[in-house]
């Protein structure tokens, strides 16, 4: 039998205890007690909510009409809010819109660093108008020209670098000299291997940035705030639009240089090497435009008596290269030399039975090629035309003495002077 309840509160915990009849004190329970304050009419009914319920052993009090409460979730719902509409905004993010690339591709020879215009006809007036059409971006430096070339036709990778590189420079040349740029506009690479299996190409392209279109953000509705004063903003007037200055460079660039040509080159004419008349000459390239050419022959064959072939022969020659590559050419060249022929590979073609033994001179122009093989040798086919003059004794071998059959004689004449098939070795240049 209870006789006695006491009631200990700690401020947070509150304590019941309760003598029996005996006087021994006997814990009934404890209640956690999270208390704000409350107004006088909150605290007699959790009062008398607690005493309706003794059997309840832990009884939490959170009024939900507490005034600082409801001022606690109203700021959690503002900041979950002002999160929301941050979170909207920075997703409006603009992306950079895709480029569209313009290529134009030009197909060399393989070995080969000449521009042939032939089969590239479509593709060079095609980066023309591209040209034509973003000349003021290019020039403003908005859009630049990249150059790739791409060489895998010869033996070393030094080689394949070194043509890539003077193909480069053709293809910048002709858009420097066609349509007026400058080096400062190209971004030029150059590779030793292949472009989707073309071993010997080069790429222009124009990367042309596509026009950007922001997104339009959805709208986010947002709650009233009714505490707030609503300002009314006033539109800004719109600035005029500045115009756009094209930036001036302070140094102007200098324009690619052409390939140089050689400047020593040796030759052997295999034509006349293969008459038993061994030709050696040199060549001095005295600028792109213009060389100076001395070859000499010599052959000693045969004796006194029999088949003879003794003669030599020296060939000074000035040439003049044309046209953009500098490989047509034309001359001015002379001949004089001493010959004692009879029989042999000349002899034959000149007589079957007679013998001749004299001198000659002739002048004339001569016309040629020079035909591109690698960096370092060429084959150069010419043809000489122009007046001979010779003076000369004929003769014929009777049980092999020589008899004199016509002395003193002297022919003029007007057609070839020389011909030649001759093999190249040029030294210095990138030509």
């Amino acid at each position: 039998m209870t006789i006695q309840s006491q009631t200990k509160s700690t401020g947070i915990y509150r304590e019941d205890y309760r003598m029996n009849a005996s006087g021994k004190e006997n814990f009934s329970r404890t209640e956690c007690l999270l208390y704000l304050p409350q107004t006088r009419k909150g605290r007699d009914h959790d009062r008398s909510m607690s005493h309706n319920n003794p059997s309840h052993g832990i009884n939490h009090h959170v009024p939900f009409n507490n005034p600082i409460m409801s001022k606690t979730i109203k700021t959690l719902l503002a900041l979950v809010l002002a999160l929301s509409v941050c979170t909207a905004s920075h997703g409006q993010t603009v992306r950079p819109a895709a480029e569209e690339r313009k290529t134009a591709t030009f197909v060399f020879r393989p070995g080969e660093d000449m521009f042939l215009l032939k089969g590239n006809e479509a593709e060079l007036e095609r980066l023309y108008a591209l040209v034509d059409e973003y000349r003021t971006e290019i020039a403003a430096g908005e859009i630049p020209v990249y150059v790739d070339s791409y060489c895998a036709s010869l033996p070393t990778s030094k080689a394949n670098l070194t043509t890539a590189f003077v193909r480069a420079n053709r293809v910048k040349s002709e858009l420097i000299l066609s349509k007026g740029l400058t080096e400062a506009n190209f971004i030029t690479n150059n590779y030793a291997h292949a472009y989707l299996n073309s071993k010997d190409m080069v790429v222009v392209t124009l990367r042309i940035p596509a026009k950007e279109e922001p997104r339009q953000p959805e709208p986010v509705r947002e709650e009233p705030r009714p505490q707030e004063p609503q300002v009314k903003v006033q539109p800004q007037p719109e600035p005029e639009p500045q115009p756009s200055q094209e930036p001036v460079s302070a140094v102007t660039p200098k324009p690619a240089e052409p390939a140089k040509p050689y400047y020593f080159a040796v030759h052997t004419n295999v034509l006349y090497d293969a008459m038993l008349l061994p030709t050696l000459g040199v060549e001095w390239r005295v600028s792109r435009d213009l060389g100076i050419k001395l070859d000499g022959s010599l052959a000693w064959w045969g004796g006194s008596t029999g088949k003879v072939q003794k003669m030599w022969v020296l060939n000074p020659e000035v040439r003049w290269y044309l046209l953009r590559d500098k490989r047509f050419y034309v001359g001015a060249a002379g001949n004089y030399g001493q010959y004692n022929i009879y029989k042999y590979a000349i002899g034959n073609i000149v007589s079957k039975d007679t013998g001749y033994q004299g001198s000659m001179w002739n002048a004339g122009v001569t016309v040629g090629y020079q035909l591109y093989l690698s960096r370092c040798f060429s084959v150069d086919f010419n043809l000489g035309l122009g007046y001979t003059r010779s003076e000369y004794d004929s003769f014929g071998m009777t049980d092999g003495v020589r008899v004199y059959k016509e002395r003193n004689r002297t022919k003029n004449l007007w057609g070839p002077t020389q011909a030649g098939i001759s093999l190249v070795w040029t030294i210095g240049g990138n030509k």
